[in-house]
Order: structure tokens, then sequence, then C-alpha cells
């Protein structure tokens, strides 16, 4: 922008009049405006690097009464303004916390409503990505999608087996927004399924009783269960295809399209490495977990007022373990040995040997931490070390419970990582719990025994180093950490099995204790050369020092 379209834009900018502030996090602002006295608007102010103008420029052309109206787009010289027209009314959560559960016609009905608005951004060539309840007004004359933060233009996936960012809502975003696939119009299709079976039940899909009270057949026909099943089901393939398919069974009374039998997990596909499918599966679904961190983007959360100004966490509850003892039930230091049954190798698997005999758990923790955010999330991380000099372990997996002064779990979820190479540690930081202002009092960490098939007698790795480390404010309220990571061991095995890097963020107290985590992701750095990265972090605790971490994903 040269200097006479600078004074353009901030002249407009200036015309209008803030009302409110609506929210405000990693992604931008958005506040209630007027202009001249005419309104009120919702303008969007966006940071230039997320803007994604194709789906505004796009939006722009659309006439669909139940999706934003863009009045008005510019560009200033941090961020890209979007105005939109203002629907009045509650948004779907708002409605159904109180209400409770929508009766089947009334949610149908709304269904119908919201994949009318999704059938038009497909027709438009976006993907929305992030449906939930909290992004759809209930307005007077029906359902409205007001909130388009991080959807985006379709684009050629042929090179792509995974998206390169986790973003999305726990419990409405399909399992291929967290890193195992690319996304498409299956995964707004997930995102239907949840939201039909939230009106139903009047809960969320993340809920214990959710399954219960899908099931409860006095409320909820098998048939509509059926619906909310197949279209939220966790293989792409065993979806609708396309979201007319879906609103078609609505109301069908039988399933339109013919039945799809779901197609093996490949999320994780399989090199000439020979990764078992058993263990993707195993993986893929333990991997979910990771839509912790998609949670911090979307519900701002505020931390804790707790501790002093010089850290441990002096705007946040937090708690750090420390070096911790392997909590495995078989608790071993002796390096693994394979048993004699070992010895026989799959000719497949070339110098790869995986076990069909028990091997001693290698793995430990060597230090935990986390905090707590006033809405109850949980953002932690831990570093997980191979003990073993030889042996490979496939899919790690930590249990990570929070519980309350009683002792009571409030939540549990396994993370499970791709890798943990021999003699080596791994550190893994993320976001876990509930978002309903619980904090827990305890969060315990516990190393999941591996079974047979996820040890391999392997000499293959690959380690990196971050360097050019720097944070610094973002301007919302956040800081911004970036650096570039370089390739120190590299390996075309690995490589093939992983295409992407899982880049994690440690944040330490004055004491070196760990007090936070998060996580992103990024394609591997090019042969000899690095990959630039960043990662905005909203609100995060007063720290003293931190880190960040690569490894493959």
């Amino acid at each position: 922008m040269d200097d006479t379209q600078t004074m353009h834009a901030m002249g407009i900018d200036d015309a209008y009049h803030v009302e409110q502030v609506l929210a405000r996090g990693p992604r931008g602002v958005t506040e209630l405006v007027t202009i001249d006295g005419v309104g009120p608007f919702v303008r969007k102010k966006i940071p230039t690097v997320l803007a994604q103008r194709g789906v505004w420029s796009a939006l722009g052309g659309s006439t669909c009464p139940r999706l934003p109206r863009v009045e008005a787009t510019y560009e200033l010289p941090d961020c890209v303004a979007v105005v939109l027209d203002y629907i009045p009314g509650l948004t779907l959560e708002q409605a159904v916390a109180e209400r409770g559960r929508l009766q089947q016609n009334e949610a149908v009905s709304l269904a119908q409503q919201i994949c009318e608005a999704v059938q038009e951004l497909h027709r438009l060539g976006i993907l929305h990505r992030d449906l939930t309840p909290a992004n759809i007004i209930v307005a007077d004359d029906g359902a409205h999608i007001i909130d388009l933060g991080i959807a985006r233009p379709f684009t050629n996936t042929a090179n792509r087996n995974r998206d390169t960012t986790a973003l999305g809502t726990y419990g409405f975003a399909s399992p291929e927004q967290y890193g195992f696939a690319p996304t498409d119009v299956r995964s707004d299709i997930f995102s239907l399924g949840r939201i039909l079976g939230f009106m139903l039940t009047g809960i969320y899909p993340d809920d214990a009783s959710y399954a219960t009270l899908l099931a409860d057949d006095p409320n909820i026909t098998p048939r509509l269960r059926a619906v909310v099943e197949r279209a939220s089901a966790f293989e792409p393939s065993a979806r609708y295809q396309s979201v007319q398919q879906f609103a078609q069974a609505l109301t069908a009374p039988s399933d339109p399209v013919d039945p799809v039998v779901p197609a093996p997990v490949s999320m994780l596909g399989a090199s000439n490495g020979g990764i078992r499918t058993r263990a993707i599966i195993i993986a893929a679904i333990a991997g979910i977990v990771i839509v912790a961190l998609v949670a911090a983007m979307t519900l701002i959360p505020r931390w804790v007022a707790n501790g002093d100004a010089e850290g441990t966490a002096a705007n946040g509850t937090s708690q750090n373990a420390g070096p911790q003892p392997n909590t495995s039930p078989d608790d071993n230091d002796d390096d693994m040995v394979p048993s004699p049954d070992s010895s026989t190798q799959d000719s497949e698997d070339d110098d790869a040997t995986r076990g069909d005999a028990a091997y001693d758990n290698p793995l430990e923790l060597v230090e935990t931490g986390w905090s707590a955010d006033e809405s109850g999330l949980v953002h932690y991380a831990f570093g997980l070390r191979n003990t073993s000099d030889s042996v490979c372990i496939q899919f790690p997996s930590v249990e990570i419970t929070g519980r309350s002064e009683d002792g009571s779990v409030l939540f549990s979820h396994t993370q499970a990582l791709m890798v943990a190479f021999p003699g080596e540690t791994t550190y893994f930081g993320s976001q876990a719990g509930n978002s309903n202002g619980t904090v827990p009092a305890t969060v315990d960490f516990t190393i999941l025994e591996p079974e047979d098939y996820n040890y391999v007698n392997s000499g293959e790795s690959a380690s990196f180093k971050v360097d050019n480390l720097n944070a610094a404010p973002d301007g919302y309220g956040g800081e911004i950490f970036s650096g570039d990571i370089f390739v120190t061991k590299d390996s075309e095995r690995v490589r093939e099995q992983s295409s992407q890097l899982n880049v994690s963020l440690v944040l330490r107290d004055d004491a070196g204790a760990i007090i936070y985590g998060y996580t992103t992701f990024v394609d591997w750095p090019p042969e000899g050369g690095s990959r630039p990265f960043s990662m905005d972090v909203f609100d995060p605790p007063a720290y003293d020092s931190f880190e960040v971490y690569a490894q493959p994903w």
C-alpha cells in the first residue's frame, strides 16, 4: 500500500464508531460498529497474514440470505477490515442453553437452513471449517452463519496428505482438521452432523452423556440418529459426500444414497516403511485430542488471577510436576531388549522389526507442567524420553487426567505422538479439559503401555534444531512466537512416513518449571534449508523463558 491508499483506508476506518467489542483474539478483533448513525454492522479486523481475501471476495458475490452480507472491505497497514451486516438474535448455543434439547422437527428445520448456507459456501469454492453452535444465529427468519474466521478457498490437495494447520472447535471440528488429512467438503459435513446431534441432545458432543442421550428413542428416532452418526463418521468416505445428500437424508424415509462401507483409515498413509494399519487407526483416534489447541483460538480465555508478577503463571493457575519417574505399569530402568521370539524379521520391513513378543517399556516422563485459564482449559506440556538405545516406539501415548479437589475426574484424554526415537527426549505441548469454568486441582500424566506392534528395531531417526527464536506482542493481547527450523539429522524413511513437523512451545517460570504448552504444524524443511514458523498465543501466562521443539508428525 502506498501512502495515499493508507490514508484513504484509515479515513474509512475512522468513520466507523465502535459501539461494542464482541471478541478479541489471536485471529483479530470483532466489533459492533455504526457509521453516520447507520447500522449496526459487524466489523472484523483480521491480521494481514491470516486474512483469506479470496473468501471475502467470493462471499461478496453471494445473495444467499443465510450468509453474512459483505458491506465493505478495506486494508490497513497491519490488517484487513471486513464490514458485514448485523443479524440480531441468539446464537444456537445460547438458544439451546435457554431451552434445552430441541424438538426433532425444529432441529431438522434449522439443520436444513444451515445446509442451505453451507451448500452456497461450497458452490462458491469455500470450506467453512468451524461450523459450531456459537457461529450460528437463530433469528426471526431462521438460521444464519455469522463467522467465517478460519474458512479457506478450496485448494488443490493432490500434493498434500494433511492440513498444515490444526484449527476448529473441539467436538465439532472433523478429525482431519488436526493434522491427519486435508480438509474438504466432508469436513463441513462432519460438523453439520455434530450440530444436529447438539440440537437433538442439548449437550456438546464431548459430553459423557452425549451418546446416551442420542440413543434416547422416545425423543430421537433411530432414522435421525443414523443420519447424525453417518454425517459425523470418523472416516470421511463413510460420511455423506455432499451437503445435498445430508440435507435430503434429514427428511427422507430411508437413506437417499447407497450405503457406504467405511474405508480403512488412511489418514496417516503407510509408506513402504511398513506402518501397520492397526497402529495407524489407534494413533489417529488418539491424536484427535490435539483439538485442545483449537479451543484456545476460539474461546478467548482469560487467566485466573493467582501468583506474583515474576512468574509461576502470575496471571494463571499452574502446577509443575517436575522430573517424573516412569508412571507406566512396567517400570524398568534397563534398556529394552527384544525377546528371543522377536528375532524373526518381516522381509517387508527391512531393518525394522515389529514385535510379536513382549518388550519392557523404555518410555519415561522426564518433566510435566500445566496451567489453567478461568474457563477451565488446561495448557500443558511434557517431556517423554525413550531410554532404549536401539528400539523405536511408534505412537507413544500419554494419558492426561484432570481431577477436582475431591479426586473426581473432570476430564481425561490420551495424547499420542508420532514416534519416540531411541535415546531421545521429545517435548509436546497442547491443551485439554473442559471450558465449563471448573479449574482442576490436579492434572496427572501417565504413560500408556505400548502394544507389541508399537516397537520397531530400527536405527532410523530424524532430529531438528530451532533457531532465531523471537517473541513479540501481536497487538491483540497475545504474543507471536517465531523462528526457523533446521534439520540436523535427516532420514528419507522418516520423511516418507511423516510429511509434517509438530512444533511445540513450552513456557517456563523463573524456577524453570513448565507452566504452559502450545502446538502448531509446519511442513518439513527442504533439504539443506530451513522452515520458518510462527504461533500466535493469546493471553499467555507470565513466563520467564520459553523453548520450541520440533518432531515428525
